[in-house]
């Protein structure tokens, strides 16, 4: 990426959205860090974090971290976010859609069957983790226009299968969030924005380490979230014209990342052998649907 890209990081005071604002910075980038929680009022205080932790970290890395306390359940606070960004810098380079919501309590989210669980739970999910995103994106609509930038969406392969680890809610949030964004490709090429979406594998976030037993079985050979970053950084890097022959295409972090050659990220290195086939047959070839289903 070009020296002070500017950038925005959505739900980035732990877990992917960290990792990533911590790559990009390292990058260079001005980045900017979004969410709810703050070093005075944490909306996770047994996982941590906060926006502010997450700028200073990126700012010690070598770039400009700026924390923005932003609820994006509420649309007024992202207009007046993009606002704000109109005014300082004109332009959006990367915008990187990774905000999400766990429903509360756990126990009824991830333990009672769909039957015995409230509507609210899929409301909640759609709301953060799909509207959101796309609220989001069409509001920045021109000021990544202006900088033929990028909108990098933190999906899951979650969207195309269904697990007994995470519940219905989940699933139909993913899925929800890929078929929009897809529709948005479509169209946001006209404006020479390039969308795409990002699945990160199975990933060592604070929330699946404090939970290690209910996603046993998740974690014996997991990404780090700055592993993600590192995705993120070099889907950056491309030229805005490969980004926007990429646009509507679904990657994961493993095939970003040994598609650029840069493979060992904080330790952790994967089963080349095993993506690298599918990873050449998918996202080689000229098929322009991104959509597929993972066996």
């Amino acid at each position: 990426m070009r020296h002070s890209s500017i950038c925005i990081v959505t739900g980035a005071s732990r877990g992917v959205g960290r990792g990533i604002a911590l790559e990009l910075a390292a990058a260079g980038c001005i980045v900017y860090v979004t969410g709810r929680s703050t070093s005075s009022r944490q909306t996770e205080v047994l996982l941590q974090g906060s926006v502010d932790a997450t700028a200073s970290a990126a700012t010690r890395r070598g770039g400009a971290g700026i924390a923005a306390y932003i609820d994006h359940t509420l649309d007024d606070e992202s207009k007046q976010f993009v606002k704000l960004l109109s005014e300082l810098h004109g332009r959006l380079d990367l915008l990187v859609n990774n905000a999400f919501l766990m429903p509360k309590p756990d126990t009824l989210f991830f333990s009672a069957p769909v039957w015995q669980q409230p509507c609210r739970l899929l409301d909640e999910q759609f709301c953060i983790g799909a509207r959101n995103h796309v609220v989001l994106t069409l509001l920045s609509r021109d000021l990544l226009s202006k900088a033929r930038g990028c909108v990098v969406n933190v999906s899951s392969g979650g969207s195309q299968g269904n697990t007994q680890v995470f519940p219905v809610a989940y699933h139909v949030n993913k899925a929800a969030y890929d078929r929009m964004v897809l529709a948005l490709a479509c169209q946001l090429q006209n404006c020479s924005i390039s969308v795409l979406t990002l699945w990160p594998g199975s990933v060592a976030t604070e929330r699946m380490v404090v939970g290690k037993r209910r996603f046993q079985g998740w974690l014996t050979d997991p990404e780090t979230t700055l592993f993600s970053g590192r995705a993120v950084v070099k889907l950056g890097e491309l030229s805005a014209e490969a980004r926007l022959r990429l646009s509507g295409r679904t990657l994961t972090t493993v095939e970003v990342l040994y598609m650029s050659g840069g493979f060992d990220v904080d330790g952790y290195r994967h089963d080349l052998q095993r993506e690298a086939s599918f990873a050449i047959a998918q996202y080689f070839s000229e098929a322009p649907n991104m959509t597929r289903v993972v066996n």
